[in-house]
């Protein structure tokens, strides 16, 4: 994995703060057309309640419009998004099962609730009928709502998918797509690696296992995301149609400004 000084910003794609792991730009990604995604426009995050002073200050410089957050209350309670860094700020649960959940978190998936199984089903299911995701179209659909960054706990799952979805939309392969999920693994690893150490004298090592299996961001996953639209709707632009009301004139007006 490649970080960046946020002074060298755009020169990379992962961009290095002090109190998050995993915010990326989302820019560089070529398209089937050959045409490549902007700089400076998409961003997508881990939980932003950690940053600190100094990364505020450098955050200012990327002018962010939009935050779209898709964590629970309970969630964004814990760990409250900077408003500071965007023009505006919009919670909406991508997922409700996290709405549903309290307490802490890791003990909530030390239950064993979420698990390779519950996932996979998860993956399939947040595509369809998602308000955090239409509204994260209409901002795209605005070139006033950008910059825009969104975010959930991780920056995995909720994220993984809303990432999965632009870069659909902006015409990006399967195959690019899928390495920006995996990326993941890089920018968020050590963070969850950390994380099972601290519990690894708590919990057995079954639940551990399971713990490491839904920590981390696995092709199975997106797959399953990626057939589920295929298997719907059969195509990338009727899936559009349908869930957000994107004609192929208001898709190709978005690339315009997006792509270069």
């Amino acid at each position: 994995m490649t970080t960046t000084r946020i002074t060298d910003y755009p020169a990379d794609r992962v961009i290095a703060l002090e109190g998050a792991s995993n915010f990326r730009d989302m820019g560089g990604y070529t398209t089937e057309d050959g045409r490549s995604v902007k700089f400076g426009l998409l961003f997508r995050a881990d939980e932003l309640g950690g940053l600190t002073e100094n990364d505020l200050q450098a955050l200012d410089a990327l002018r962010m419009k939009t935050i779209l957050d898709y964590r629970s209350e309970n969630e964004a309670l814990r760990s409250p998004t900077p408003e500071r860094i965007g023009s505006v700020y919009r919670r909406i649960e991508a997922n409700p099962v996290a709405a549903s959940t309290s307490g802490r978190a890791e003990d909530y998936l030390a239950s064993g609730a979420l698990n390779h199984d519950t996932m996979v089903a998860m993956y399939a299911k947040l595509p369809f009928a998602n308000p955090a995701y239409r509204f994260l179209m209409e901002s795209l659909s605005s070139p006033e709502a950008l910059p825009i960054v969104h975010h959930c706990a991780g920056g995995k799952d909720r994220t993984g998918v809303g990432a999965a979805l632009i870069l659909k939309l902006l015409g990006v392969s399967d195959r690019l797509v899928m390495e920006d999920y995996m990326l993941t693994n890089e920018t968020l690893g050590p963070k969850m690696e950390k994380l099972l150490q601290s519990l690894s004298g708590k919990y057995e090592e079954p639940i551990l296992r399971n713990l490491r299996d839904v920590f981390a961001a696995k092709e199975v996953y997106m797959q399953t995301t990626l057939e589920a639209v295929i298997r719907t709707y059969g195509d990338w632009d009727t899936y559009f149609a349908n869930e957000f009301g994107i004609t192929p004139e208001q898709r190709d007006r978005i690339r315009e400004y997006v792509l270069e």
